[in-house]
């Protein structure tokens, strides 16, 4: 197999691989962006067990962003469920839209190097020696 083939087949695959990529990441429809953290507190009672170091919590917090103002809910045991699937379809995405950055990059290499090797083809067939 001549390298323009190879490198053809190569593209190809990439592309396939991208658009595969690209309807996973189309399925990925309800996503969370933020983070989820406990949250341990006291109270403003002077007699309360929290007042000697046993504070009040854990409490589960979602920490987002929003109009570019940080906000916190806090959460209860079905929303945490939820919030915690919703995060991590979030970062699935990121991973992927990463990933295909780098094929996308892949493929813009292998095309330019696919150009190359035609016009250096076409010259030989004209008997030109390349650069020339």
């Amino acid at each position: 197999m001549t390298e323009p083939d190879t490198i053809r087949r190569q593209v190809r695959s990439r592309l396939h691989e991208q658009g595969a990529l690209v309807r996973q990441l189309l399925r990925q429809r309800e996503q969370l962006r933020g983070s989820l953290f406990l949250r341990y507190g006291t109270c403003g009672k002077a007699n309360c067990v929290c007042r000697t170091g046993r504070k009040h919590g854990p409490y589960s917090v979602l920490s987002s962003r929003s109009a570019g103002r940080g906000t916190f809910a806090y959460l209860d045991g079905d929303e945490l469920t939820r919030a915690r699937e919703l995060l991590g379809r979030h970062r699935e995405f990121r991973r992927g839209l990463a990933r295909l950055r780098r094929l996308n990059a892949e493929v813009v290499v292998l095309l330019r190097r696919y150009g190359q090797a035609v016009v250096r083809r076409g010259g030989e067939r004209l008997g030109i020696a390349p650069g020339a």
